[in-house]
Protein backbone atom coordinates (compact mmCIF):
# COMPACT_ATOMS: atom_id res chain seq x y z
CA UNK A 1 0.00 0.00 0.00
CA UNK A 2 1.00 3.66 -0.26
CA UNK A 3 3.61 4.58 2.32
CA UNK A 4 3.36 8.17 3.52
CA UNK A 5 4.78 10.03 6.53
CA UNK A 6 2.90 8.99 9.64
CA UNK A 7 0.81 11.83 11.13
CA UNK A 8 1.47 12.81 14.74
CA UNK A 9 -0.10 10.46 17.28
CA UNK A 10 -2.46 13.23 18.34
CA UNK A 11 -4.00 13.45 14.85
CA UNK A 12 -5.55 10.04 14.23
CA UNK A 13 -7.30 11.14 11.06
CA UNK A 14 -9.73 9.03 8.98
CA UNK A 15 -6.96 8.95 6.35
CA UNK A 16 -4.65 7.13 8.79
CA UNK A 17 -7.32 4.59 9.68
CA UNK A 18 -7.92 4.01 6.00
CA UNK A 19 -4.23 3.44 5.35
CA UNK A 20 -3.92 0.99 8.24
CA UNK A 21 -6.97 -0.93 7.09
CA UNK A 22 -5.79 -0.98 3.50
CA UNK A 23 -2.36 -2.28 4.50
CA UNK A 24 -3.92 -4.99 6.64
CA UNK A 25 -6.18 -6.01 3.77
CA UNK A 26 -3.24 -6.07 1.37
CA UNK A 27 -1.23 -8.22 3.78
CA UNK A 28 -4.12 -10.67 3.95
CA UNK A 29 -4.37 -10.78 0.16
CA UNK A 30 -0.58 -11.24 -0.06
CA UNK A 31 -0.90 -14.18 2.33
CA UNK A 32 -3.70 -15.59 0.18
CA UNK A 33 -1.66 -15.26 -3.01
CA UNK A 34 1.59 -16.76 -1.74
CA UNK A 35 0.44 -19.38 0.79
CA UNK A 36 -0.16 -22.85 -0.74
CA UNK A 37 -3.62 -24.35 -0.39
CA UNK A 38 -3.78 -27.67 1.43
CA UNK A 39 -6.23 -30.51 1.23
CA UNK A 40 -7.49 -29.73 -2.27
CA UNK A 41 -10.39 -31.99 -3.19
CA UNK A 42 -10.43 -34.08 -6.34
CA UNK A 43 -13.06 -33.00 -8.84
CA UNK A 44 -15.54 -34.92 -10.95
CA UNK A 45 -16.52 -34.46 -14.55
CA UNK A 46 -19.15 -31.87 -15.37
CA UNK A 47 -21.68 -33.60 -17.66
CA UNK A 48 -22.71 -31.87 -20.87
CA UNK A 49 -22.28 -28.50 -22.49
CA UNK A 50 -24.79 -26.88 -20.15
CA UNK A 51 -22.62 -27.69 -17.16
CA UNK A 52 -19.61 -26.25 -18.96
CA UNK A 53 -21.50 -23.06 -19.75
CA UNK A 54 -22.50 -22.81 -16.11
CA UNK A 55 -18.92 -23.17 -14.94
CA UNK A 56 -17.93 -20.20 -17.08
CA UNK A 57 -20.61 -17.99 -15.53
CA UNK A 58 -21.25 -19.22 -12.03
CA UNK A 59 -18.52 -17.59 -9.96
CA UNK A 60 -19.30 -17.27 -6.26
CA UNK A 61 -19.29 -13.50 -5.90
CA UNK A 62 -18.86 -13.73 -2.13
CA UNK A 63 -15.67 -15.70 -2.65
CA UNK A 64 -14.01 -13.09 -4.85
CA UNK A 65 -11.09 -11.25 -3.22
CA UNK A 66 -12.51 -7.92 -2.10
CA UNK A 67 -9.18 -6.13 -1.71
CA UNK A 68 -8.05 -3.51 -4.17
CA UNK A 69 -4.57 -2.05 -3.99
CA UNK A 70 -3.94 1.53 -3.05
CA UNK A 71 -3.27 3.60 -6.17
CA UNK A 72 0.39 3.35 -7.14
CA UNK A 73 2.08 6.65 -6.29
CA UNK A 74 2.91 8.41 -9.59
CA UNK A 75 6.56 8.81 -8.62
CA UNK A 76 6.89 5.08 -7.88
CA UNK A 77 5.18 4.15 -11.14
CA UNK A 78 7.49 6.47 -13.12
CA UNK A 79 10.55 5.15 -11.32
CA UNK A 80 9.60 1.52 -12.00
CA UNK A 81 8.87 2.21 -15.66
CA UNK A 82 12.13 4.07 -16.14
CA UNK A 83 14.14 1.29 -14.50
CA UNK A 84 12.36 -1.38 -16.55
CA UNK A 85 13.28 0.54 -19.71
CA UNK A 86 16.89 0.79 -18.52
CA UNK A 87 17.08 -2.96 -17.86
CA UNK A 88 15.53 -3.78 -21.23
CA UNK A 89 17.87 -1.39 -23.08
CA UNK A 90 20.90 -2.80 -21.27
CA UNK A 91 19.84 -6.35 -22.18
CA UNK A 92 19.40 -5.43 -25.84
CA UNK A 93 22.84 -3.84 -25.90
CA UNK A 94 24.33 -6.91 -24.18
CA UNK A 95 22.70 -9.13 -26.81
CA UNK A 96 24.18 -6.97 -29.56
CA UNK A 97 27.66 -7.32 -28.10
CA UNK A 98 27.43 -11.06 -27.39
CA UNK A 99 26.03 -11.79 -30.85
CA UNK A 100 28.50 -9.47 -32.61
CA UNK A 101 25.67 -7.39 -33.99
CA UNK A 102 23.41 -10.23 -35.12
CA UNK A 103 20.85 -9.55 -32.36
CA UNK A 104 20.09 -6.17 -30.85
CA UNK A 105 17.78 -3.15 -30.64
CA UNK A 106 17.09 -3.20 -34.38
CA UNK A 107 15.73 -6.75 -34.61
CA UNK A 108 14.88 -7.88 -31.07
CA UNK A 109 11.87 -6.88 -28.96
CA UNK A 110 11.49 -6.80 -25.20
CA UNK A 111 7.84 -6.42 -24.19
CA UNK A 112 6.95 -5.83 -20.53
CA UNK A 113 3.72 -5.18 -18.69
CA UNK A 114 3.37 -4.76 -14.92
CA UNK A 115 0.26 -4.01 -12.87
CA UNK A 116 -0.39 -4.05 -9.12
CA UNK A 117 -2.69 -6.96 -8.30
CA UNK A 118 -6.10 -5.53 -7.51
CA UNK A 119 -5.10 -2.13 -8.84
CA UNK A 120 -6.28 -0.03 -11.75
CA UNK A 121 -5.06 -0.07 -15.33
CA UNK A 122 -3.88 3.51 -14.78
CA UNK A 123 -1.31 2.09 -12.34
CA UNK A 124 0.10 -0.25 -14.98
CA UNK A 125 3.43 0.30 -16.66
CA UNK A 126 4.78 -1.21 -19.79
CA UNK A 127 7.09 -1.40 -22.74
CA UNK A 128 5.67 -2.54 -26.11
CA UNK A 129 3.03 -4.28 -23.98
CA UNK A 130 0.44 -4.56 -26.76
CA UNK A 131 2.62 -6.36 -29.30
CA UNK A 132 1.36 -9.89 -29.98
CA UNK A 133 4.49 -12.05 -29.68
CA UNK A 134 5.33 -15.73 -29.46
CA UNK A 135 4.82 -16.66 -25.79
CA UNK A 136 6.58 -20.07 -25.77
CA UNK A 137 5.48 -21.92 -22.62
CA UNK A 138 3.71 -18.85 -21.25
CA UNK A 139 0.86 -20.10 -23.45
CA UNK A 140 0.31 -22.73 -20.77
CA UNK A 141 -1.08 -19.95 -18.57
CA UNK A 142 -3.78 -19.42 -21.19
CA UNK A 143 -4.49 -23.15 -21.46
CA UNK A 144 -4.92 -23.68 -17.73
CA UNK A 145 -6.82 -20.43 -17.20
CA UNK A 146 -9.25 -21.32 -20.00
CA UNK A 147 -9.85 -24.78 -18.54
CA UNK A 148 -10.47 -23.41 -15.06
CA UNK A 149 -12.77 -20.67 -16.35
CA UNK A 150 -14.83 -22.90 -18.67
CA UNK A 151 -14.82 -26.26 -16.91
CA UNK A 152 -14.48 -25.21 -13.28
CA UNK A 153 -11.89 -26.22 -10.68
CA UNK A 154 -13.61 -29.55 -9.90
CA UNK A 155 -13.76 -30.86 -13.46
CA UNK A 156 -12.13 -34.19 -14.33
CA UNK A 157 -11.05 -36.06 -17.42
CA UNK A 158 -13.33 -39.09 -17.68
CA UNK A 159 -12.57 -42.02 -19.98
CA UNK A 160 -15.64 -44.28 -20.11
CA UNK A 161 -15.56 -48.02 -20.76
CA UNK A 162 -18.69 -49.61 -22.22
CA UNK A 163 -19.66 -53.26 -22.46
CA UNK A 164 -20.60 -54.06 -26.07
CA UNK A 165 -22.19 -57.38 -25.20
CA UNK A 166 -23.79 -59.31 -22.36
CA UNK A 167 -21.94 -60.12 -19.13
CA UNK A 168 -22.54 -63.59 -17.75
CA UNK A 169 -20.57 -65.68 -15.27
CA UNK A 170 -17.74 -63.12 -15.29
CA UNK A 171 -17.42 -63.10 -19.09
CA UNK A 172 -18.08 -60.12 -21.33
CA UNK A 173 -19.24 -61.75 -24.55
CA UNK A 174 -18.16 -58.87 -26.75
CA UNK A 175 -15.84 -55.89 -26.91
CA UNK A 176 -14.90 -53.43 -24.19
CA UNK A 177 -15.22 -50.02 -25.83
CA UNK A 178 -13.34 -47.04 -24.40
CA UNK A 179 -14.29 -43.46 -25.33
CA UNK A 180 -11.40 -41.02 -25.75
CA UNK A 181 -11.21 -38.14 -23.28
CA UNK A 182 -7.66 -36.90 -23.86
CA UNK A 183 -6.43 -37.78 -20.36
CA UNK A 184 -2.60 -37.48 -20.15
CA UNK A 185 -2.54 -40.24 -17.47
CA UNK A 186 0.62 -38.78 -16.00
CA UNK A 187 1.78 -39.33 -12.41
CA UNK A 188 4.40 -36.70 -11.46
CA UNK A 189 5.66 -38.83 -8.58
CA UNK A 190 5.90 -42.22 -10.30
CA UNK A 191 8.64 -41.63 -12.89
CA UNK A 192 6.61 -43.08 -15.72
CA UNK A 193 4.60 -45.65 -13.79
CA UNK A 194 0.82 -45.52 -14.10
CA UNK A 195 -0.31 -48.43 -11.92
CA UNK A 196 -1.80 -46.06 -9.33
CA UNK A 197 -3.80 -44.23 -11.99
CA UNK A 198 -5.24 -47.35 -13.65
CA UNK A 199 -5.86 -49.48 -10.54
CA UNK A 200 -9.25 -47.87 -9.67
CA UNK A 201 -10.46 -48.52 -13.23
CA UNK A 202 -9.43 -52.19 -13.15
CA UNK A 203 -11.04 -52.63 -9.74
CA UNK A 204 -14.29 -50.98 -10.88
CA UNK A 205 -14.36 -53.25 -13.92
CA UNK A 206 -13.95 -56.29 -11.68
CA UNK A 207 -16.78 -55.06 -9.43
CA UNK A 208 -19.03 -54.89 -12.49
CA UNK A 209 -18.60 -58.66 -12.77
CA UNK A 210 -16.09 -58.79 -15.62
CA UNK A 211 -13.21 -61.25 -15.30
CA UNK A 212 -12.79 -62.03 -18.97
CA UNK A 213 -13.27 -59.98 -22.16
CA UNK A 214 -13.98 -62.32 -25.06
CA UNK A 215 -13.78 -59.54 -27.65
CA UNK A 216 -11.31 -56.73 -28.27
CA UNK A 217 -10.30 -53.64 -26.41
CA UNK A 218 -11.78 -51.04 -28.76
CA UNK A 219 -10.24 -47.57 -28.51
CA UNK A 220 -12.75 -45.08 -29.92
CA UNK A 221 -10.68 -41.98 -30.71
CA UNK A 222 -13.81 -39.90 -31.38
CA UNK A 223 -12.99 -36.47 -32.83
CA UNK A 224 -9.35 -36.50 -31.71
CA UNK A 225 -6.98 -36.37 -34.68
CA UNK A 226 -4.46 -39.15 -35.22
CA UNK A 227 -1.30 -38.43 -33.21
CA UNK A 228 0.91 -35.99 -35.12
CA UNK A 229 3.17 -33.00 -34.44
CA UNK A 230 1.37 -29.70 -33.94
CA UNK A 231 1.48 -26.79 -36.40
CA UNK A 232 4.86 -25.01 -36.58
CA UNK A 233 6.46 -27.35 -34.06
CA UNK A 234 10.25 -27.90 -34.01
CA UNK A 235 11.92 -29.81 -36.83
CA UNK A 236 11.67 -33.60 -37.04
CA UNK A 237 15.11 -34.17 -35.52
CA UNK A 238 13.62 -33.09 -32.15
CA UNK A 239 10.44 -35.16 -32.36
CA UNK A 240 11.85 -38.04 -30.30
CA UNK A 241 12.47 -35.73 -27.34
CA UNK A 242 10.03 -35.49 -24.45
CA UNK A 243 9.02 -31.89 -25.19
CA UNK A 244 7.61 -33.05 -28.56
CA UNK A 245 5.37 -35.83 -27.20
CA UNK A 246 2.24 -36.21 -29.32
CA UNK A 247 -1.28 -35.42 -28.17
CA UNK A 248 -4.04 -37.97 -28.76
CA UNK A 249 -7.43 -39.13 -27.59
CA UNK A 250 -5.72 -41.85 -25.58
CA UNK A 251 -2.27 -41.67 -24.07
CA UNK A 252 -0.42 -42.76 -20.97
CA UNK A 253 2.57 -41.28 -19.14
CA UNK A 254 1.88 -38.18 -21.33
CA UNK A 255 2.86 -40.20 -24.42
CA UNK A 256 6.38 -40.97 -23.23
CA UNK A 257 8.62 -43.83 -22.18
CA UNK A 258 10.71 -43.14 -19.07
CA UNK A 259 14.02 -44.90 -18.55
CA UNK A 260 15.93 -45.11 -15.25
CA UNK A 261 19.57 -46.23 -15.17
CA UNK A 262 21.79 -46.98 -12.17
CA UNK A 263 25.23 -48.63 -11.99
CA UNK A 264 25.77 -52.33 -11.33
CA UNK A 265 29.08 -54.10 -10.74
CA UNK A 266 32.02 -52.65 -12.66
CA UNK A 267 32.36 -54.49 -15.97
CA UNK A 268 28.81 -55.77 -15.82
CA UNK A 269 25.48 -54.46 -17.05
CA UNK A 270 23.87 -51.44 -15.48
CA UNK A 271 20.41 -51.67 -13.96
CA UNK A 272 17.85 -50.35 -16.44
CA UNK A 273 14.10 -50.00 -15.99
CA UNK A 274 11.55 -48.65 -18.46
CA UNK A 275 8.05 -47.38 -17.65
CA UNK A 276 5.14 -47.65 -18.11
CA UNK A 277 5.06 -51.40 -17.67
CA UNK A 278 3.57 -53.34 -20.55
CA UNK A 279 4.58 -50.94 -23.32
CA UNK A 280 4.36 -52.36 -26.82
CA UNK A 281 7.85 -51.99 -28.33
CA UNK A 282 10.64 -54.54 -28.53
CA UNK A 283 13.62 -53.67 -26.34
CA UNK A 284 17.34 -53.40 -26.97
CA UNK A 285 19.22 -52.61 -23.76
CA UNK A 286 23.00 -52.37 -23.79
CA UNK A 287 24.26 -50.22 -20.90
CA UNK A 288 27.36 -51.27 -18.99
CA UNK A 289 28.96 -50.12 -15.74
CA UNK A 290 32.44 -48.57 -15.92
CA UNK A 291 34.83 -47.63 -13.15
CA UNK A 292 35.08 -43.94 -14.04
CA UNK A 293 34.33 -41.35 -16.70
CA UNK A 294 31.18 -39.56 -17.74
CA UNK A 295 27.69 -40.93 -17.81
CA UNK A 296 26.62 -41.48 -21.41
CA UNK A 297 23.20 -42.90 -22.24
CA UNK A 298 21.47 -42.78 -25.63
CA UNK A 299 17.88 -43.89 -25.99
CA UNK A 300 14.97 -43.55 -28.38
CA UNK A 301 11.76 -45.24 -29.52
CA UNK A 302 11.38 -45.75 -33.27
CA UNK A 303 10.68 -48.40 -35.90
CA UNK A 304 8.88 -50.59 -33.37
CA UNK A 305 11.83 -50.76 -30.97
CA UNK A 306 12.97 -49.01 -27.81
CA UNK A 307 16.76 -48.96 -27.51
CA UNK A 308 19.01 -47.86 -24.64
CA UNK A 309 22.78 -47.86 -25.08
CA UNK A 310 25.72 -46.40 -23.18
CA UNK A 311 27.75 -46.68 -20.01
CA UNK A 312 27.39 -45.52 -16.41
CA UNK A 313 30.25 -44.77 -13.98
CA UNK A 314 30.14 -46.90 -10.84
CA UNK A 315 29.72 -43.95 -8.48
CA UNK A 316 26.90 -42.33 -10.44
CA UNK A 317 23.55 -41.91 -8.72
CA UNK A 318 20.44 -43.09 -10.52
CA UNK A 319 19.71 -41.20 -13.74
CA UNK A 320 16.32 -40.89 -15.43
CA UNK A 321 14.87 -39.28 -18.54
CA UNK A 322 12.01 -39.70 -21.02
CA UNK A 323 11.46 -39.79 -24.76
CA UNK A 324 8.35 -39.75 -26.90
CA UNK A 325 6.51 -42.88 -27.97
CA UNK A 326 5.75 -42.78 -31.72
CA UNK A 327 2.07 -43.69 -31.16
CA UNK A 328 0.52 -42.78 -27.79
CA UNK A 329 -2.78 -44.52 -28.62
CA UNK A 330 -1.00 -47.84 -29.21
CA UNK A 331 0.98 -47.24 -26.00
CA UNK A 332 -2.25 -46.71 -24.04
CA UNK A 333 -3.81 -49.90 -25.42
CA UNK A 334 -0.78 -52.03 -24.59
CA UNK A 335 -0.38 -50.63 -21.07
CA UNK A 336 -4.10 -50.91 -20.28
CA UNK A 337 -4.18 -54.52 -21.50
CA UNK A 338 -1.18 -55.26 -19.29
CA UNK A 339 -2.83 -53.71 -16.24
CA UNK A 340 -6.09 -55.60 -16.82
CA UNK A 341 -4.18 -58.87 -17.00
CA UNK A 342 -2.28 -57.94 -13.85
CA UNK A 343 -5.61 -57.42 -12.05
CA UNK A 344 -6.86 -60.83 -13.13
CA UNK A 345 -9.00 -59.66 -16.08
CA UNK A 346 -8.23 -61.70 -19.19
CA UNK A 347 -8.42 -60.03 -22.60
CA UNK A 348 -9.22 -62.66 -25.22
CA UNK A 349 -9.07 -60.44 -28.28
CA UNK A 350 -6.71 -57.75 -29.47
CA UNK A 351 -6.59 -53.96 -29.48
CA UNK A 352 -8.65 -52.22 -32.15
CA UNK A 353 -8.91 -48.52 -33.00
CA UNK A 354 -12.19 -47.11 -34.27
CA UNK A 355 -14.29 -43.98 -34.45
CA UNK A 356 -17.98 -43.93 -33.48
CA UNK A 357 -17.81 -47.54 -32.31
CA UNK A 358 -21.01 -49.22 -31.10
CA UNK A 359 -20.96 -49.67 -27.35
CA UNK A 360 -23.32 -50.30 -24.48
CA UNK A 361 -23.73 -49.53 -20.81
CA UNK A 362 -20.83 -47.88 -18.97
CA UNK A 363 -19.10 -50.39 -16.70
CA UNK A 364 -16.04 -48.42 -15.52
CA UNK A 365 -14.34 -45.03 -15.80
CA UNK A 366 -10.81 -43.66 -15.66
CA UNK A 367 -11.20 -40.38 -13.74
CA UNK A 368 -8.37 -37.84 -13.44
CA UNK A 369 -9.05 -34.45 -11.78
CA UNK A 370 -7.95 -31.36 -13.66
CA UNK A 371 -6.48 -30.07 -10.39
CA UNK A 372 -3.98 -32.93 -10.43
CA UNK A 373 -2.42 -31.80 -13.72
CA UNK A 374 -2.06 -28.05 -13.19
CA UNK A 375 1.36 -28.25 -11.53
CA UNK A 376 2.65 -30.62 -14.22
CA UNK A 377 1.68 -27.99 -16.79
CA UNK A 378 2.72 -24.74 -15.07
CA UNK A 379 5.43 -25.79 -12.60
CA UNK A 380 7.05 -28.59 -14.62
CA UNK A 381 6.13 -27.06 -18.01
CA UNK A 382 5.00 -30.40 -19.42
CA UNK A 383 4.07 -29.78 -23.05
CA UNK A 384 2.08 -32.97 -23.64
CA UNK A 385 -0.15 -32.46 -20.59
CA UNK A 386 -0.87 -28.91 -21.75
CA UNK A 387 -1.75 -30.01 -25.28
CA UNK A 388 -3.98 -32.79 -23.94
CA UNK A 389 -5.83 -30.26 -21.76
CA UNK A 390 -6.20 -27.86 -24.71
CA UNK A 391 -7.92 -30.56 -26.79
CA UNK A 392 -9.97 -31.91 -23.88
CA UNK A 393 -11.28 -28.42 -23.15
CA UNK A 394 -12.26 -28.12 -26.80
CA UNK A 395 -14.16 -31.42 -26.56
CA UNK A 396 -15.99 -30.39 -23.40
CA UNK A 397 -16.92 -26.92 -24.63
CA UNK A 398 -17.30 -27.31 -28.41
CA UNK A 399 -18.02 -31.04 -28.71
CA UNK A 400 -14.97 -31.76 -30.86
CA UNK A 401 -11.35 -32.28 -29.90
CA UNK A 402 -9.74 -30.20 -32.64
CA UNK A 403 -7.22 -27.38 -32.50
CA UNK A 404 -9.71 -25.03 -34.13
CA UNK A 405 -12.29 -25.83 -31.45
CA UNK A 406 -9.59 -25.31 -28.84
CA UNK A 407 -8.92 -21.80 -30.15
CA UNK A 408 -12.65 -21.04 -30.05
CA UNK A 409 -12.86 -22.30 -26.47
CA UNK A 410 -9.92 -20.12 -25.44
CA UNK A 411 -11.54 -17.02 -26.98
CA UNK A 412 -14.73 -17.87 -25.09
CA UNK A 413 -12.80 -18.25 -21.84
CA UNK A 414 -11.00 -14.93 -22.23
CA UNK A 415 -14.31 -13.22 -22.94
CA UNK A 416 -15.70 -14.73 -19.71
CA UNK A 417 -12.63 -13.42 -17.89
CA UNK A 418 -12.90 -9.96 -19.42
CA UNK A 419 -9.58 -10.25 -21.28
CA UNK A 420 -9.14 -8.87 -24.80
CA UNK A 421 -8.55 -11.41 -27.57
CA UNK A 422 -7.20 -8.91 -30.10
CA UNK A 423 -4.14 -10.40 -31.78
CA UNK A 424 -4.41 -13.66 -29.81
CA UNK A 425 -3.50 -16.83 -31.72
CA UNK A 426 -3.48 -20.23 -30.01
CA UNK A 427 -2.90 -23.42 -32.01
CA UNK A 428 -1.61 -25.65 -29.24
CA UNK A 429 -1.81 -25.87 -25.47
CA UNK A 430 1.90 -25.76 -24.73
CA UNK A 431 3.31 -22.79 -26.66
CA UNK A 432 5.67 -25.09 -28.56
CA UNK A 433 4.21 -23.79 -31.83
CA UNK A 434 5.78 -20.75 -33.46
CA UNK A 435 2.32 -19.72 -34.65
CA UNK A 436 1.07 -18.85 -31.13
CA UNK A 437 0.72 -15.15 -30.31
CA UNK A 438 -0.27 -13.09 -27.26
CA UNK A 439 0.74 -9.76 -25.72
CA UNK A 440 2.28 -9.02 -22.34
CA UNK A 441 -0.76 -6.90 -21.43
CA UNK A 442 -3.13 -9.79 -22.21
CA UNK A 443 -1.09 -12.12 -20.00
CA UNK A 444 -1.18 -9.79 -16.99
CA UNK A 445 -4.91 -9.24 -17.51
CA UNK A 446 -5.38 -13.01 -17.64
CA UNK A 447 -3.45 -13.56 -14.41
CA UNK A 448 -5.37 -10.81 -12.66
CA UNK A 449 -8.72 -12.18 -13.87
CA UNK A 450 -8.12 -15.78 -12.77
CA UNK A 451 -6.80 -14.70 -9.38
CA UNK A 452 -9.95 -12.61 -8.92
CA UNK A 453 -12.35 -15.52 -9.41
CA UNK A 454 -13.62 -17.84 -6.69
CA UNK A 455 -11.13 -18.79 -3.97
CA UNK A 456 -10.59 -22.39 -5.10
CA UNK A 457 -9.89 -21.41 -8.72
CA UNK A 458 -7.49 -18.68 -7.60
CA UNK A 459 -5.67 -21.03 -5.22
CA UNK A 460 -5.30 -23.83 -7.76
CA UNK A 461 -4.00 -21.46 -10.42
CA UNK A 462 -1.61 -19.67 -8.05
CA UNK A 463 -0.27 -22.91 -6.55
CA UNK A 464 0.36 -24.35 -10.02
CA UNK A 465 3.08 -21.76 -10.69
CA UNK A 466 6.75 -22.43 -10.05
CA UNK A 467 8.33 -20.64 -7.09
CA UNK A 468 11.58 -18.73 -7.63
CA UNK A 469 14.58 -20.53 -6.17
CA UNK A 470 12.44 -23.41 -4.93
CA UNK A 471 10.42 -25.39 -7.47
CA UNK A 472 9.91 -26.47 -11.06
CA UNK A 473 11.49 -24.51 -13.88
CA UNK A 474 12.37 -21.69 -11.45
CA UNK A 475 14.16 -23.85 -8.90
CA UNK A 476 17.61 -22.55 -9.91
CA UNK A 477 16.67 -18.91 -10.53
CA UNK A 478 16.76 -16.07 -7.98
CA UNK A 479 17.98 -18.65 -5.47
CA UNK A 480 20.37 -16.25 -3.75
CA UNK A 481 18.17 -13.18 -4.09
CA UNK A 482 15.63 -11.41 -1.91
CA UNK A 483 13.12 -12.44 -4.57
CA UNK A 484 13.49 -16.11 -3.65
CA UNK A 485 10.10 -17.46 -2.60
CA UNK A 486 8.47 -14.12 -3.44
CA UNK A 487 7.99 -14.76 -7.16
CA UNK A 488 5.57 -17.30 -8.61
CA UNK A 489 5.76 -17.51 -12.39
CA UNK A 490 5.72 -19.47 -15.63
CA UNK A 491 8.88 -19.64 -17.68
CA UNK A 492 9.02 -19.98 -21.45
CA UNK A 493 11.64 -20.69 -24.08
CA UNK A 494 11.83 -21.78 -27.69
CA UNK A 495 14.60 -20.68 -30.06
CA UNK A 496 14.16 -16.94 -30.55
CA UNK A 497 11.65 -16.52 -27.70
CA UNK A 498 12.10 -16.10 -23.96
CA UNK A 499 9.29 -15.39 -21.51
CA UNK A 500 8.45 -15.06 -17.84
CA UNK A 501 5.03 -14.11 -16.45
CA UNK A 502 3.61 -14.32 -12.96
CA UNK A 503 3.42 -12.63 -9.56
CA UNK A 504 6.01 -10.77 -7.49
CA UNK A 505 5.37 -10.02 -3.81
CA UNK A 506 7.01 -6.72 -2.91
CA UNK A 507 8.39 -6.03 0.58
CA UNK A 508 5.99 -3.09 0.97
CA UNK A 509 2.94 -5.38 0.81
CA UNK A 510 1.99 -4.96 -2.84
CA UNK A 511 1.74 -7.87 -5.24
CA UNK A 512 2.69 -7.12 -8.85
CA UNK A 513 1.40 -9.08 -11.83
CA UNK A 514 4.01 -9.03 -14.58
CA UNK A 515 4.74 -10.42 -18.04
CA UNK A 516 8.05 -10.24 -19.91
CA UNK A 517 8.18 -11.48 -23.52
CA UNK A 518 11.32 -11.38 -25.66
CA UNK A 519 11.39 -11.99 -29.41
CA UNK A 520 14.77 -12.13 -31.14
CA UNK A 521 16.63 -13.78 -34.04
CA UNK A 522 17.82 -17.18 -32.93
CA UNK A 523 21.30 -17.05 -31.48
CA UNK A 524 22.51 -19.75 -29.13
CA UNK A 525 23.27 -18.79 -25.54
CA UNK A 526 21.42 -15.48 -25.32
CA UNK A 527 18.55 -16.87 -23.27
CA UNK A 528 20.78 -17.90 -20.39
CA UNK A 529 23.32 -15.08 -20.67
CA UNK A 530 21.01 -12.12 -21.38
CA UNK A 531 17.25 -12.63 -21.28
CA UNK A 532 16.92 -14.73 -18.13
CA UNK A 533 19.18 -12.37 -16.13
CA UNK A 534 17.13 -9.39 -17.36
CA UNK A 535 13.88 -11.10 -16.32
CA UNK A 536 15.35 -11.89 -12.92
CA UNK A 537 16.51 -8.28 -12.52
CA UNK A 538 12.98 -7.05 -13.25
CA UNK A 539 11.59 -9.46 -10.64
CA UNK A 540 14.09 -8.20 -8.08
CA UNK A 541 13.14 -4.63 -8.97
CA UNK A 542 9.46 -5.38 -8.31
CA UNK A 543 10.12 -7.22 -5.04
CA UNK A 544 12.13 -4.26 -3.76
CA UNK A 545 9.79 -1.57 -5.11
CA UNK A 546 8.53 0.98 -2.61
CA UNK A 547 10.57 -0.33 0.30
Amino acid sequence: MMHEPTPPRTSRSPRLYFLLAANAAAAFWLWQVFTPVEGAQSGRLADGAAAVDGAARSVDESARPAVRAEPLPPELRRSLEERVHVLASAALESARQKSRGKVGPGNATVAVHVRPLGGNETDALGLDADLALKPASNMKLVTTAAALALLGPDWSFETRAEAAGPIQDGVLAGDLVLRAAGDPLHDRDARGGVERLLAPFCEELARSGIREIRGDLVLDEGTFAAPAPGPAWPSSNEHWQEHCALAAGFTVNRGCLTVAVSPGAVGGPARVSVEPAGFDLARTIDVDTVSSGKLEVHFQARDGRFSVRGHVPARTSEWSDSCTHPDPVALFGAVLSHELQRHGIRVGGGIRRERAASGGPTVARIVSPLAGYLAAINTDSNNACADQLFLATALAVRGEATRGAGAEATARALAALGVSTEGLVQVDGSGLSRDDRISARQLTALLEAVLSRDARTAELFRDSLAVAGESGTLDDRLKHSEARGRVRAKTGFIGGTSALSGLAAAHDGRVYVFSILVDYPRFEGLNTSVWKPMQDDICELLVGAGS
